[in-house]
């Protein structure tokens, strides 16, 4: 009885790891990849690339997709179809890899806060600083991805290394060993986690929040009045703000719990198989929850801003109009007259045009010619009368 409890325990946890990582990450992937780069482009258009703001939060969407193609892409391969990218090759290919996925990770969290200080110090200043005049953007990339590639490092130095298999086989496993005889090993295996929780989820967390609260108070609840800006700048400058609030409540909502709890119950006891059953279900639950907001940038910002809804619908309709008008050009006066009379008769006229100028002088130059016989005929009648 308990087998057969077991083996369907077993075969309950192999059907969702095949529908979250075959189906659900595979599609995440390339809609969330598609989306993004959207969101990028659509935020850099000339209306809303004035906005700092806009600017930051398309870095962020270009930094999600390299999340997705990297942490997301490899659980894809390796949960999913049994593929371990990162142990393919050499050990340097297993360190750079995993050194490139968290520092990508590490920089779409600690963006958010940049873009959150810079929205919070707009909202205090009565006068908008230009885009053009703000350097901020190239050096908050800078200074954050130096700073996460020096806490990052150990993943290039140290990550890493040989073990046998039951089968004694030789596999890189592409991990801090904890039970490896390389005290280094056995020292990141023991911190890595709480470090990566620390710099990556809970700093990042607590100064968005903080952030955003007055980012909120500033901009709704007590605005800063500016008699400089017009009613549709301060308008559209609230919806610019309502898209950076979107997306910092998905962080916050989405992962930093999952993290916590990958944290908190990493090495879960595999002496118990329900209990381990349970926990790999929960995990793979969170692991939802935190790759579908790397893949969300463009449902956040479409759903939370009518200015990034109508510079899409702009966007998307320009190269129809584009080739409707010039499908118009090219049909010219042989289209349809009956159902458009008065476009016929504009396009006939306008070609005509030429021909008719010179009759048309002429006319005037005999109206005019007679007036003047008139009015002489006129005077001498009235000469000869007195």
């Amino acid at each position: 009885m308990n087998n057969s409890t077991g083996n369907e325990d077993y075969s309950t946890l192999l059907l969702i790891n095949r529908i979250v990582y075959r189906d659900y990450f595979l599609f995440l992937i390339m809609a969330g990849t598609c989306g993004n780069l959207l969101t990028a482009v659509t935020l850099l258009r000339a209306k809303l690339r004035k906005y700092t703001t806009c600017q930051f939060m398309a870095v962020c969407a270009v930094l999600n997709t390299g999340v997705l193609l990297t942490n997301t892409l490899n659980l894809t391969f390796s949960l999913g179809y049994g593929i371990h990218v990162r142990s393919l090759y050499d050990l340097g290919w297993c360190r750079l890899n995993v050194f490139i996925a968290q520092w990508i990770r590490g920089l779409a969290s600690w963006f958010l806060v940049i873009v959150a200080f810079d929205r919070f110090r707009q909202s205090k200043t009565i006068r908008r600083i230009p885009a053009r005049k703000n350097p901020m953007l190239f050096y908050s990339i800078f200074i954050a991805g130096f700073i996460l590639l020096i806490l990052n490092v150990h993943y290039l130095l140290f990550l890493g290394q040989r073990v046998s298999l039951d089968n004694q086989e030789s596999f890189l496993a592409c991990i801090f060993h904890k039970n490896s005889l390389d005290p280094v090993q056995r020292f990141f295996a023991k911190i890595n986690m709480w470090q990566e929780l620390v710099t990556i989820i809970i700093i990042p967390c607590i100064l968005t929040l903080i952030l955003n609260i007055f980012i909120i108070k500033n901009s709704f609840l007590n605005p800063v009045n500016n008699e400089q800006l017009k009613s549709r700048s301060k308008s559209r400058t609230r919806r610019v703000t309502t898209m950076l609030l979107a997306s910092s409540i998905g962080f916050l909502a989405l992962v930093a719990p999952a993290q916590i709890f990958n944290a908190l119950l990493f090495d879960p006891d595999r002496r118990d198989p329900a209990a381990y059953i349970s926990f790999m279900i929960r995990g793979n639950i969170f692991q939802c929850f935190i790759n579908t907001y790397y893949g969300a940038s463009f449902v956040f910002c479409f759903a939370s801003s009518s200015i990034f809804r109508r510079e899409i619908k702009k966007l998307l309709h320009r190269q129809y109009k584009a080739k409707h008008i010039l499908n118009r050009a090219i049909s010219g006066p042989t289209s349809s007259h009956e159902v458009r009379p008065f476009i016929l008769h504009a396009q006939v006229s306008t070609a005509n045009c030429s021909s008719c100028s010179r009759i048309n002088e002429y006319v005037l130059e005999r109206t005019n010619s007679k007036r003047a016989t008139q009015s002489t005929s006129e005077g001498q009648e009235l000469h000869y009368q007195q």
